[in-house]
């Protein structure tokens, strides 16, 4: 989502990463990177497999020769009243970053390989909290045993930062895109949607392993992660001459999403289209495929992750994109979040 994140709660806690003493600028551009590396740990090999060249040398993983294993490329930032702001930990900032790029490789299927962070700040961030902004970066990356090879820090003004990751990731089988789906699949998503604004937007967990199950399992025809809303992302899985057919009632409304209803005066079921953020893969089910039977090996490979079959494609008689599959109806939910886009 484009505007800040907060918990959007009572409390009063203060993260500002910003200070008048013990700030980078004490430290300059080579002393910094040497702590950073030291705050990552284990997890920023040393050269030339990680930092301390101008390039990292990677190995390619081995894998089996009779399948073509392919690389993936993502990237992703996080820049301070945008993405998180006071109300947000460092740790939680920092943690963030490493999982949305892990979200983008969830839906195409693959495995991490390799990071590489940047930063750009100005001279007044707080080494502290730059230190437990690395943590949060630490943890996640020890989590899911990426390695973070190396990156770049670039000044900035005063009262600024921002932080970028780029991440490879492998995939075995023919990844999972947003094309690929055709009139009668049906339509999935994982989890919950709707008021991320509460916590879900820096405290989700990408859904590596789903992702990895669908591209192996050949019944996925298309693939997004849910970044900027079911209203704006769900437009990426429709091929030309199609539309969606929801079933509103089995839209997975979340209790955050209830929250932000009650002190918006607009439906939850809206805040489910439009928040953004939730971090969920939506998805399309090849129309040949038996959904009970699916349903049932998705609950026996993932009992802890809610799966819902929210719609299907149909032709598309008129402009509706989306359509209420009770009344057939169009939808008044078209748009979630963008970027650049006036109100």
């Amino acid at each position: 989502m484009g505007k800040v994140m907060g918990k959007a709660n009572s409390e009063s806690h203060s993260h500002t990463p910003f200070s008048q003493q013990h700030t980078i600028a004490e430290l300059g551009e080579s002393e910094l990177i040497r702590r950073i590396s030291h705050w990552l740990g284990d997890v920023a090999p040393g050269s030339p497999a990680g930092m301390g060249d101008d390039c990292a040398v990677v190995d390619l993983p081995h894998h089996d020769p009779q399948k073509k294993q392919q690389l993936l490329l993502t990237t992703d930032s996080l820049s301070y009243g945008q993405h998180f702001d006071d109300q947000v930990s460092p740790q939680d900032a920092g943690s963030k970053l490493v999982k949305r790029n892990l979200s983008d490789i969830a839906a195409m299927g693959g495995r991490p390989g390799q990071a590489l962070l940047t930063l750009l700040c100005g001279g007044d961030v707080n080494i502290d909290w730059l230190q437990a902004f690395i943590a949060g970066i630490r943890e996640s990356c020890t989590a899911h045993e990426l390695p973070l090879v190396g990156g770049d820090i670039s000044a900035l003004a005063d009262g600024q930062f921002s932080s970028v990751l780029s991440l490879t990731g492998y995939v075995a089988h023919p990844p999972l895109l947003r094309t690929g789906s055709q009139q009668g699949d049906s339509i999935y998503v994982t989890g919950t949607l709707g008021g991320s604004i509460h916590q879900k937007h820096y405290s989700f967990t990408p859904r590596l392993g789903e992702g990895q199950w669908l591209a192996q399992g050949g019944r996925c025809s298309a693939s997004i992660d849910l970044t900027d809303g079911l209203a704006k992302d769900l437009r990426e899985l429709i091929p030309t001459g199609c539309a969606a057919q929801l079933d509103l009632d089995r839209i997975p409304i979340s209790g955050d999403a209830e929250q932000c209803a009650a002190a918006s005066g607009r439906r939850a079921l809206e805040h489910a289209f439009c928040d953004g953020e939730d971090y969920e893969l939506l998805f399309t089910v090849k129309g040949t495929t038996d959904c009970a039977t699916f349903e049932k090996s998705w609950q026996q490979h993932f009992p802890n992750t809610p799966l819902t079959r929210i719609g299907q494609l149909c032709l598309r008689a008129g402009e509706a994109l989306y359509l209420d599959a009770q009344t057939k109806e169009a939808l008044p939910w078209h748009k979630g979040f963008e970027h650049l886009r006036k109100k």
